[in-house]
C-alpha cells in the first residue's frame, strides 16, 4: 500500500483545520487547501507547503527540502537542516531581497496558478471526512483566499515594508515565550552604554501617552488579520517596567482597549468566514533589564497584573555580582528576591534569562554556582521559566573576569549542561520550566 502524502494525511486527520478540502489534478499530488486559527495553509503531497495569514501573507513555507520564515518586517529567513560531523544542525541565513523577491513570487504564482486550475474545472474535488467540527470549504472561499494572495506582488511588499518601519522602532531582545507575541514598544533604545547582555545600544526614547495610543494602532493596522494568531502582546523596551506607574497603567490600559478588548471586527475587515473566528489575545508580557531600578510596589504590581501583565522576564546575566558588574548591572541579589517576591505575590508570572558563558572559562565553576545559588532560592513557582542563552549570540566585547575570549563550542555544551544540572532543584522541586534557548533558532542573531 502506497504511502499517504501529507496532504492527504491532513484531510483525514489534520484536527487545526476545521475548514478544508482536497483537490486531485489529473496528474502529480493531491493538494490540501485549509483553514485554521487566524491562518491559511495549502499543501502539494509532501511539498511544497505554504502558509498565510487571512490577508494572504505568506509566512512559512517549505520548498525543495527548506523551511522559509517571513518574519512582520517582511525579511526572510532560510532554515536548512546540514549535517557537521555525527550531527544534524539548524543552519539560518537571512535571504538577499533578490532571493526574498523570488520566493515572494513563486508563492504568488503558485497560489495564481491554483485558481486557474480550479475555474478551468481541471482539479478534482476531495471532500473531507464528515466529522464533528469538519466543514468542508466552499470553491469560492478558497478563490477569494487565493486572490488575497495573488495581490501581494512586489509594489504590495514594498509598500508593506514602509508602513512596517513607520510603525515600529529598532525590535529589542525577545524572551523565548514572545516570540509570536504582538510586540508594542513602550520605550525604545537603551538609557545606557549597552543592552542586555552587553548588546549594542541605540538612542533612547519614551513614548508619550499619545505616542504610544498611536504606535499601538499603528501596529494593529499592520498586523491586520495576523492578531487572531496572537495569545498575548510583548511590551517592549528593556527598561519600559521601570517608567512611573502611571505610565505603565496608561499603557496597559491603551493594550487593552486598542488590542484584546477591542470588537474583533475592526481588526479583520469583511471577510467571508469572520463567523469562524475566535479571539485569543489575552495577556501582556514585558522584559526588565534593570531590575535594580523598579520602584513598585506590590499593590501596584497587582494593579498593573489586573490589567493583563502576565509574566515579567528579568534579564540576569549571572547570578555572581562582579560578572553581573561587566555587563553594567549593579544591583544586589536582595534587589532580585525582593522583586520576585512582590511579582508573585501579585499573581505575575515571572521569567529569568541567564547567559551561558558570562564569566569566562575559569570563571566557569563560579559562573555556574553563584547563578544557581541565586535562581534556586527565588520564589519561582509552576509556569515559570529559566532561559539559558549564549552570550556568544550576543557579539559582544566585554572582557570576561579572566581577560580571555567566549567559551569554545564544546566549553559551552559542558557549562550548558552543568547549568541544567546545577538548576535541577527548581525544576524537580517547584516545576520550573529550564531551557535553552537561541537567538540563531529563532531568526534573531
Amino acid at each position: 500500500m502506497a504511502l499517504q502524502t501529507e496532504a492527504a494525511c491532513l484531510l483525514e486527520t489534520g484536527a487545526l483545520y476545521g475548514l478544508r478540502v482536497m483537490f486531485q489534478p489529473e496528474q502529480g499530488d493531491p493538494i490540501f487547501a485549509g483553514f485554521k486559527q487566524g491562518a491559511f495553509s495549502l499543501y502539494y503531497g509532501d511539498e511544497p507547503i505554504f502558509h498565510f495569514d487571512r490577508e494572504g501573507r505568506w509566512q512559512r513555507a517549505f520548498v525543495q527540502g527548506i523551511h522559509y520564515l517571513k518574519g512582520l518586517d517582511a525579511t526572510v529567513q532560510a532554515i536548512d537542516r546540514v549535517r557537521e560531523g555525527k550531527n544534524m544542525i539548524l543552519k539560518r541565513r537571512t535571504l538577499s531581497f533578490a532571493e526574498a523577491s523570488d520566493l515572494d513570487a513563486l508563492i504568488r504564482g503558485t497560489a495564481i496558478s491554483l485558481g486557474e486550475a480550479l475555474t478551468s474545472g481541471k482539479l478534482r474535488r476531495v471532500e473531507p471526512p464528515a466529522k464533528e467540527g469538519i466543514e468542508p470549504m466552499e470553491d469560492l472561499l478558497l478563490l477569494d483566499i487565493l486572490e488575497r494572495v495573488a495581490r501581494w506582488d512586489a509594489s504590495a511588499w514594498f509598500a508593506y515594508r514602509e508602513k512596517y518601519l513607520a510603525a515600529h522602532g529598532v525590535l529589542p531582545f525577545l524572551p523565548a515565550d514572545c516570540q509570536s507575541s504582538l510586540i508594542v514598544q513602550g520605550t525604545l533604545g537603551n538609557k545606557g552604554d549597552s543592552g542586555f547582555g552587553g548588546g549594542s545600544a541605540s538612542p533612547y526614547h519614551a513614548r508619550s501617552p499619545q505616542e504610544f495610543i498611536d504606535h499601538v494602532r499603528a501596529v494593529r493596522r499592520l498586523v491586520g488579520t495576523r492578531l487572531l494568531q496572537c495569545r498575548q502582546v510583548f511590551l517592549a523596551g528593556g527598561d519600559v517596567l521601570t517608567r512611573p506607574f502611571v505610565d505603565l497603567e496608561s499603557m496597559l490600559k491603551t493594550i487593552e482597549a486598542n488590542l484584546i478588548d477591542a470588537p474583533l471586527d475592526e481588526s479583520i475587515g469583511e471577510l467571508a468566514w469572520t463567523g469562524r473566528l475566535a479571539h485569543r489575545l489575552n495577556a501582556v508580557h514585558a522584559f526588565l533589564d534593570q531590575p535594580g531600578e523598579v520602584s513598585l510596589s506590590t499593590d501596584q504590581w497587582l494593579s498593573l497584573r489586573e490589567h493583563r501583565l502576565e509574566r515579567v522576564i528579568v534579564g540576569v546575566e549571572s547570578g555572581d555580582p562582579d560578572i553581573r558588574l561587566l555587563f553594567g548591572k549593579r544591583w544586589e541579589n536582595a534587589t532580585l528576591h525582593s522583586l520576585v517576591a512582590s511579582l508573585k505575590q501579585a499573581g505575575i508570572g515571572v521569567g529569568i534569562v541567564v547567559l551561558v558563558g558570562a564569566g569566562g572559562e575559569r570563571s566557569t565553576e563560579q559562573h555556574v554556582s553563584e547563578t544557581a545559588r541565586l535562581v534556586n532560592s527565588l520564589s519561582l513557582a509552576p509556569g515559570d521559566l529559566v532561559s539559558l542563552m549564549d552570550l556568544r549570540e550576543f557579539q559582544v566585547n566585554t572582557p570576561t573576569l579572566t581577560g580571555e575570549g567566549p567559551l569554545s563550542g564544546e566549553q559551552w555544551a559542558r557549562e550548558l549542561s552543568a547549568h541544567k544540572e546545577a538548576l535541577s532543584p527548581s525544576r524537580k522541586e517547584r516545576g520550573v520550566k529550564i531551557v535553552p534557548y537561541s537567538l540563531e533558532k529563532q531568526g534573531l542573531g
